[in-house]
């Protein structure tokens, strides 16, 4: 897919050329420019997606590495499994439980790349819950292309639903388990520090910070479209903690690449919306292609100019975290 991609949009730049220097100048600049953006997206996305986690396994015997190595790559493979089908399933719900469980575990599976001695305290998690993540969603995609709707099947989707809600919290508790050495290291460095001010007559003084909302096992509700958790958060002893807007629900290091990404999209759509310039860049080739032909007969040109003006002035303004859920977040997990 990726070539036909690059050499329909080597095509078009050939035969955009040509047209705009004979007989059909305007016509020939749309198909050129067009041409250009989705030869831009289709480099641009070769270059992202070759972010597939890889082991440095140099200090590991070979046989305990082919395992761990093993282990890994099936983590990666029904992780992207996984993320192929978010969005896709006909149920909110579903999906939701599902980009939860997703987050998770891609921070587990970063984690694992970092630390691959670690992988053995993550068997649990990919041979038993992930692996049974996979087989959930497969069987509830096969039960919606049924397209039944007998009591018997509402209820086992139901059942579905429910079990895909508790491997969530399964996800978090495995990679609790995955860090367990690292914080007990920590309480350990924490405890000898604090015994130590204690001695020196050092106090320590106890701070409360109010998040909002709890759920119902005291853990903090952080929506990143809520401002409740925008504000400076004081302690009893009188300063800020810290401004909790810095949280962010983007991986670490692909701030750049966001905000990289949302200059360029916000500037194709306003400059070459009317040519659905931003559409290709977004990968969504057939609205790039439908707004090139309205934009050609030249009578919906300026609505459609108007329409990628607004759409770029959007994506210029939003926040960074929503930009990245809505445009960044499923195309590069895949």
């Amino acid at each position: 897919m990726k070539y036909f991609k690059l050499i329909f949009s080597l095509m078009m730049i050939i035969f955009g050329g040509m047209g705009a220097a004979d007989d059909l100048p305007r016509l020939g600049m749309t198909v050129l420019i067009a041409g250009l953006a989705l030869g831009a997206h289709s480099i641009y996305t070769w270059r992202d997606n070759d972010n597939t986690p890889k082991l440095s396994l140099k200090d590991i015997d070979e046989e305990k590495a082919a395992l761990l190595s093993e282990n890994f790559d099936k983590a990666v493979t029904d992780y992207k499994y996984l993320q192929s089908r978010q969005g896709k399933l006909g149920d909110k719900e579903i999906n939701s439980h599902l980009q939860r469980m997703q987050r998770t575990a891609k921070n587990l599976i970063l984690h694992l790349e970092k630390h691959p001695e670690r992988i053995p305290s993550a068997f649990k998690f990919i041979d038993y819950y992930q692996d049974r993540a996979v087989k959930i969603v497969q069987q509830y995609q096969e039960l919606e292309e049924t397209e039944l709707s007998t009591d018997k099947v509402r209820d086992l989707k139901e059942r579905m639903k429910s079990t895909l809600a508790s491997l969530d919290e399964a996800y978090n508790e495995q990679f609790e388990r995955v860090l367990n050495e690292q914080m007990l290291s920590v309480e350990a460095e924490l405890k000898v520090m604090e015994q130590q001010l204690d001695a020196e007559g050092i106090k320590r003084p106890a701070i409360t910070i109010d998040l909002g909302e709890l759920d119902e096992d005291g853990n903090i509700n952080y929506n990143p479209h809520s401002k409740q958790l925008g504000r400076k958060h004081k302690p009893k002893y009188g300063r800020p903690v810290a401004d909790l807007n810095n949280l962010t629900i983007i991986p670490e290091g692909k701030r750049a690449m966001v905000i990289q990404r949302k200059l360029i999209q916000s500037a194709l759509a306003i400059f070459f919306g009317a040519l659905g310039a931003h559409k290709f860049y977004q990968g969504k080739n057939l609205s790039g292609f439908f707004r090139i032909i309205l934009s050609i007969t030249f009578v919906m040109l300026p609505l459609m100019s108007f329409i990628g003006f607004c759409e770029g002035i959007r994506y210029l303004f939003m926040s960074i975290d929503d930009f990245y859920l809505q445009y960044v977040d499923d195309e590069h997990d895949k």
